[in-house]
């Protein structure tokens, strides 16, 4: 199964999708595509957007094409519907330029301590506000509404982003949520939000249709983030509730302490060779592999998938045959290896020993670092990633080699590319010789 990892291309599927789906639908995996479900409010730009005009043609029957490729080899796919909240920058999103992104409450992100830390991510992210109870219900029908599209589109269901510090993360996170009224105050008020989106996307669509949610362990903070007890009982609703089909266990977020433990490259646990398992020896490779031991230990009757620091066949194996996790999720691994599940984790023809995925460290990281501003240095190493997802998309093989200096110089072209492509189209749509 492939974890997501955000492809940004379009606001609605586009050639780009349809380039990248078959590329990653090859090894006939589930596979979950991000989706946002407010065009206002978007991670990057160019975030595949739904709403309620994605209901109507032509726009339903791109889904549906969509949907179609990417079930070709038989593999039932799910749709990741998200909202970043107070992640969402000025640039990415169709909103007012004083418009600011909406929170559990009005908490800035905080990425780095310095006096440049804090303007820069103010001036990339802004401020957010507290959201209103009508800005709650909107959030809650978007889902129903993305959830109705996919479902009408053919996909075999949706998963809830609810981790990795995107808006239900928020409002799970205490240190995010200091709200007083029903949706805050205590783990009950924090989770009405997730039980709202749950019950009403199962009330709306057939019971054949998958909701699954994808929660955070743990936000990985010093202080006042969501705990893994806190996190243990939201899956314990989940998964007692009688409405949700699979659980995905990831996180951190943007403000996590744990210097590059879940971002960048692949450094420290790459491995030139897999350890060779002992019968009396456990193969602990998940970042999360404590916790899915505790949410199994509710004797849960849904599937738990584990996402996140996966690498190893033994590792894979020995999280399954412990119990410790029912399905695995791969996520950067795939970007650089598309066919990596059935040529190399499934093959039985590759000895343990051989079954891992690429040994890779991404080059020129010394840019990240030299850059005192950590919301941008720190960004840098997920370009990599955002880059060859984008390669993929054009119909090319991933770059393991390509450097973060070169990404961000080849960034820089395309932001000057677009801004003269709009300018043109603006200037050539009031002359009247182009349609936009």
């Amino acid at each position: 199964m492939r974890s997501h990892t955000t492809e940004s291309i379009g606001e609605m599927p586009n050639a780009r999708d349809f380039g990248i789906t078959p590329t990653l639908r090859s090894a006939d995996r589930q596979v979950q595509e991000v989706v946002q479900i407010d065009i206002r409010f978007l991670s990057i730009p160019g975030d595949v957007v739904v709403d309620t005009d994605s209901l109507k043609e032509p726009i339903l029957q791109k889904w549906r094409e969509w949907a179609a490729i990417a079930q070709a080899h038989g593999t039932p796919c799910i749709v990741q519907l998200a909202h970043p909240g107070r992640l969402s920058p000025g640039g990415a999103g169709v909103r007012p330029s004083d418009m600011e992104p909406i929170c559990a409450s009005a908490v800035p992100v905080q990425m780095g301590s310095t006096w440049l830390d804090k303007k820069a991510t103010v001036a990339m992210l802004g401020i957010p506000r507290e959201a209103t109870h009508q800005e709650i219900d909107e959030v809650v029908e978007a889902f129903v509404v993305g959830a109705k599209v996919a479902s009408k589109a053919g996909f075999k269901g949706v998963q809830i982003h609810a981790a990795h510090g995107f808006l239900i993360s928020q409002f799970l996170s205490p240190h995010t949520n200091r709200r007083t009224d029903e949706y805050g105050g205590s783990p009950e008020g924090r989770l009405k939000i997730l039980r709202r989106i749950v019950q009403a996307i199962r009330r709306d669509c057939p019971a054949s249709f998958c909701l699954s949610v994808k929660l955070n362990s743990s936000d990985y903070m010093t202080n006042g983030g969501l705990d893994q007890d806190e996190a243990l009982d939201h899956v314990r609703w989940l998964v007692t509730c009688g409405m949700v089909d699979m659980v995905e266990i990831s996180g951190g977020s943007a403000e996590q302490n744990q210097k590059g433990r879940l971002l960048g490259s692949f450094t420290e646990r790459s491995l030139a060779k897999a350890p060779v398992k002992k019968e009396s020896t456990r193969i602990r490779e998940s970042f999360f592999t404590d916790f899915a031991e505790r949410v199994q230990a509710l004797k849960s009757k849904i599937p738990i998938q584990v996402s996140g620091g996966f690498r190893l066949r033994v590792g894979m194996a020995d999280a399954i045959e412990s119990g410790s996790a029912d399905l695995i999720g791969l996520g950067r691994a795939a970007v650089l290896e598309p066919d990596l599940p059935t040529a190399v984790l499934l093959n039985e023809a590759i000895e343990d020993s051989e079954a891992i995925a690429m040994p890779h460290e991404v080059k020129g990281l010394w840019l990240a670092r030299v850059i005192p501003a950590k919301i941008v240095g720190g960004g840098l190493p997920v370009q990599f990633f955002y880059y060859n997802m984008k390669r993929l998309g054009q119909g090319l093989a991933s770059d393991p080699d390509i450097s973060v200096p070169w990404i961000a110089i080849y960034g820089a072209i395309g932001s000057v590319r677009e801004t003269l492509w709009g300018v043109w189209s603006s200037v050539a749509a009031l002359v009247g010789t182009s349609k936009v």
